[in-house]
């Protein structure tokens, strides 16, 4: 089963001062600042993908998480189920051979909210940018 990462890309100009903040801070600050505002935007996606996950015993709408993963320069936060609830993916993408139809209920909750996180996101960033200027 391969992992499927719903990746949202934004560009974002005129937001130097926060860049050279954020160069001039600690690395582990740095990275515990984005992970706060990452876990946070995130977690109105978490909630989404517990409301629209379907639902049969509860336990895939119980067992949405989201995980900071580090690599590359890069900090990621991953939502999604677990391994314990790992039909959630069959659910998600389908599998013909056992007749289950995709429902493609992670990527849906994920476009209905993406303007919702993205707002998060970008309120995390302006708040931390102006108690960085105090």
């Amino acid at each position: 089963m391969a992992d499927v990462d719903i990746e949202i890309v934004t560009n974002i100009e005129g937001l130097d001062e926060l860049e050279e903040a954020l160069t001039e801070g600690g690395k582990r600050a740095v990275k515990k600042y984005l992970r706060r505002v990452e876990l946070k935007a995130a977690k109105l996606l978490k909630d989404a993908l517990s409301e629209d996950a379907p639902y049969d015993t509860g336990d895939l709408s119980e067992d949405i998480h989201s995980q900071t993963v580090q690599g590359d320069g890069a900090l990621t936060v991953r939502v999604g189920p677990s391994k314990n609830t790992f039909y959630g993916m069959f659910q998600e993408f389908g599998a013909p051979e056992a007749n289950v139809p995709a429902q493609h209920w992670m990527e849906l909750a994920a476009k209905e909210h993406q303007d919702e996180v993205l707002q998060e996101f970008m309120d995390g960033l302006s708040e931390g940018l102006q108690d960085m200027k105090r």
